[in-house]
């Protein structure tokens, strides 16, 4: 691979992807509890085999994207939702090794990755892939995790200026030639210097983004930014005040990223009753934990109401879940795209058993509406 030529921008299997009206992706299935806080069984673990497995069907199915989560403890109650969870940086080299389509994207707590090291390992992990690396940064909000390496989430005013500068050393050694010295807020480093340089020109930003001052990080420094599904109205509204943002900053192509749990069978109410059961069996500690960790203030919320609100976060935490027929979670994901969304990670409940029926049956009918355009055959690295 290090004797490959750099590819350009415009040339890069990103930019070619993002000409789907939607890029699919799979998210979170190096951790325990992929799809969900609760108790009912599935073929799903975490495993090495598994996730290989899972990762291939993404790159047969067409998928674009596969991206971990990044945790390093779990939530507690009876499942320890998170609890057990792969490595990011590892465990990407890995799923970059054994597919040849989906950008392998890595989950970073920019706090607990030296930019140094990070632009380090996601060169080597673009080799691995011949130019599918990129990052999703985190700005670092649970304070358990945080925790465990001596450190304190930063200020809510400070994240997005720390993670504008790691940003900015990790650019400049994928792309500089000369040693450099670097003399920031955060960071106060000498002769820096990257080789060999990512295959890709400029691999990929994620960013999550919510709050006036995340939007701005993310329409400055991302290709993609995350947002949590409130209801359709509102994802609607976020939509259009980030492509604002974007056009002020000189971003307009920033794309908007929501994830969803989908549950399809055969009919509407046996969909709607498996959805019933996930929920009737939810963690509710764990939910309450990631609640309160996530900065949510659960005892704000009414007594009576507070059990249906934990049943939802265990539900979908920050997702949207679709449920229904194949031609009802079709038309979901086209109302998706109609607010606005441009690339949707999907969870299932049980992943061998379901990615490969969303497939036959969803995807082809996603093509029919023009949300999803016909995959051509990848080149094998």
């Amino acid at each position: 691979m290090a004797g490959f030529g750099r590819i350009q921008r415009e040339q890069s299997a990103f930019v070619r992807y993002r000409q789907q009206p939607m890029m699919f992706g799979v998210f979170g299935t190096n951790s325990s509890g992929s799809a969900g806080i609760h108790t009912v069984p599935s073929s799903f673990d975490v495993s090495w085999d598994q996730s290989v497995t899972i990762a291939k069907m993404a790159d047969d199915m067409g998928f674009e994207l596969f991206m971990p989560l990044s945790r390093w403890r779990g939530f507690g109650g009876q499942t320890d939702y998170a609890g057990e969870t792969y490595e990011t940086l590892t465990y990407m080299a890995g799923i970059a090794a054994v597919t040849h389509r989906v950008l392998t994207i890595v989950t970073l707590h920019l706090p607990l990755v030296h930019p140094t090291l990070a632009a380090k390992a996601i060169a080597t992990i673009d080799h691995i892939s011949n130019g599918r690396g990129g990052i999703n940064a985190v700005m670092g909000w649970y304070k358990a995790d945080m925790a465990m390496f001596g450190l304190s989430p930063h200020a809510p005013e400070d994240r997005y200026v720390y993670g504008a500068e790691w940003l900015e050393i990790v650019q400049r050694l994928w792309s500089e030639d000369e040693p450099f010295d670097h003399d920031g807020r955060y960071f106060h480093l000498q002769g820096c210097i990257g080789k060999p340089k990512p295959i890709q020109a400029r691999p990929p930003i994620i960013s999550a983004a919510m709050s006036p001052a995340g939007v701005r990080f993310a329409t400055q420094k991302a290709d993609f930014t995350f947002a949590s599904f409130q209801g359709y109205d509102k994802l609607r509204d976020h939509s259009r005040n980030l492509r604002t943002v974007a056009a002020e900053v000189g971003n307009p192509d920033v794309g908007l990223v929501c994830t969803a749990l989908v549950i399809c069978r055969d009919t509407e109410d046996e969909a709607k009753r498996f959805h019933r059961h996930l929920r009737d069996n939810a963690d509710l500690v764990a939910a309450r934990n990631l609640s309160i960790q996530s900065g949510v203030d659960v005892d704000g919320v009414p007594p009576e109401k507070q059990e249906e609100f934990l049943r939802d976060m265990a539900m979908s935490p920050g997702n949207i879940t679709l449920v229904g027929t194949a031609e009802q979670i079709a038309e979901q994901i086209s109302e998706l795209r109609a607010c606005g969304v441009d690339a949707l990670f999907i969870g299932f409940h049980d992943y061998l058993g379901e990615m490969p029926q969303f497939g036959d049956r969803i995807m082809p009918l996603l093509e029919q509406m023009g949300v999803r355009l016909p995959v051509e055959a990848a080149p094998r690295v």
